[in-house]
């Protein structure tokens, strides 16, 4: 099971690389436990931070201000 770091720091990377993929090569993890974290997050957080189709991968409105929020340190 992730902590809360390391779902953010996932959510972080799909977000920079725009693919669960390549975020989990560049994590050294497997494309599934990166899905599973950022699930996980935006469950704990009640809402949807990614938009997901078979191609790409685009912030929502929430997970741009949560990204920001982030960066920020907030």
């Amino acid at each position: 099971m992730m902590d809360r770091l390391s779902r953010v720091e996932a959510f972080v990377r799909v977000a920079e690389v725009g693919s669960f993929s390549k975020a989990a090569r560049s994590l050294h993890m497997s494309q599934p436990s990166v899905s599973k974290a950022v699930a996980e997050l935006e469950r704990q957080l009640g809402t949807q931070l990614l938009n997901r189709t078979t191609r790409q991968v685009s912030l929502t409105e929430a997970g741009t201000l949560f990204g920001v929020s982030n960066a920020a340190g907030g």
